[in-house]
């Protein structure tokens, strides 16, 4: 009897110990963290913000940088003239899409320079949400590269106006001469005669070509067309050209000057893209006005800058008295 009395104790006993144990544990699960010392609740809802830059490629695709607060998950929404691009590898896809989850997209308002409404909804891990719409204006103030025609006033001689290759004719570009124009590079007047460019019969290119011709080039970098813009540019040059009574070869008196696409060290390869030497010409243009030694001329021609934004400048003469060059200028067209 005292055994089966003590078993039925322990039996108790255990069964008491394992509801408390399940109690503390149970206990202890749905116990609350406290915070720590000095922490307040996060009570704080997201705040949407961006900031937005356009591409330097197009002013039409527009960069977005989330400055939102709070937030885990965004939703952009471009409205009906926007649609979502993405880079990949360095190349901008778009695509028809006008809303993203994207954190910092980009987008394309095809439509080019206006005012659009671009709205950010910034969501927290509760779902609350905060939305800010911002209008973004977009203006093509795309500015030309400015070009510097080296020596344009040719008061080094021919430097900078020489290849280092022609097959036959002579390399030294032009003569170079005391009788250039009263007109300083700036526009002032000196008040007397510059340094200047020259060329007679025995330079000439055309039916007076010899191994004694010359050709003025140099290389020049302007800022590029695309699909999106075309960018023009102006070449201005002063000449004058002697009245002397001689003997005019077919072509006449003329002053001859081409704006040609790409950079090239061979001359004789350059002088292949004008319009005479075979090729075409971004710019080609013969100028023949016989005001006599000393009498310039301003003349300016307007040429589309290539896709590689590479181009040369070439200066050449078909005469049998002197003629002169002076003041070459390559500058945006506006």
């Amino acid at each position: 009897m005292k055994d089966n009395k003590i078993n039925i104790f322990n039996k108790s006993l255990r069964l008491l110990l394992l509801v408390l144990a399940v109690g503390f544990i149970a206990s202890c699960e749905l116990r609350p963290e406290l915070p720590e010392a000095g922490s307040i609740p996060d009570e704080t809802p997201p705040a949407a913000s961006f900031e937005s830059i356009r591409t330097a490629e197009d002013f039409r695709i527009v960069s977005f940088t989330n400055t939102s607060v709070e937030a885990t998950n965004y939703l952009w929404d471009f409205g009906p003239d926007g649609v979502v691009c993405e880079e990949i590898d360095g190349v901008m896809t778009c695509s028809d899409a006008s809303t993203t989850t994207t954190e910092n997209p980009f987008a394309l308002f095809a439509a080019g320079e206006g005012t659009y409404t671009v709205s950010l909804t910034a969501l927290d891990d509760n779902m609350a949400s905060n939305t800010v719409m911002v209008d973004i204006e977009l203006v093509d103030e795309f500015v030309p590269l400015p070009v510097t025609v080296l020596n344009g006033d040719f008061e080094d001689g021919n430097e900078n106006w020489r290849t280092s290759n022609w097959d036959v004719w002579d390399s030294n570009a032009f003569e170079s001469s005391s009788d250039g124009s009263n007109t300083l590079y700036d526009g002032t007047d000196n008040g007397s005669k510059t340094r200047g460019a020259k060329w007679n019969a025995s330079r000439s290119v055309g039916s007076l070509q010899s191994s004694n011709t010359r050709v003025a080039y140099q290389p020049l970098v302007v800022s590029p067309s695309s699909d999106q813009r075309t960018v023009t540019y102006i070449l201005e040059f002063e000449y004058a050209i002697k009245d002397d009574i001689a003997t005019d070869p077919p072509e006449g008196r003329i002053v001859i000057a081409d704006i040609i696409s790409g950079h090239y060290d061979d001359g004789d390869d350059a002088y292949a893209q004008t319009d005479r030497g075979g090729g075409t010409s971004l710019l080609h243009m013969e100028v023949s006005e016989q005001k006599g030694k000393g009498n310039f001329t301003t003349v300016t021609g307007e040429f589309e800058a290539p896709e590689s934004g590479l181009v040369a400048v070439l200066f050449s003469a078909i005469t049998p008295v002197d003629v002169y060059v002076d003041n070459v200028k390559v500058y945006p067209a506006n």
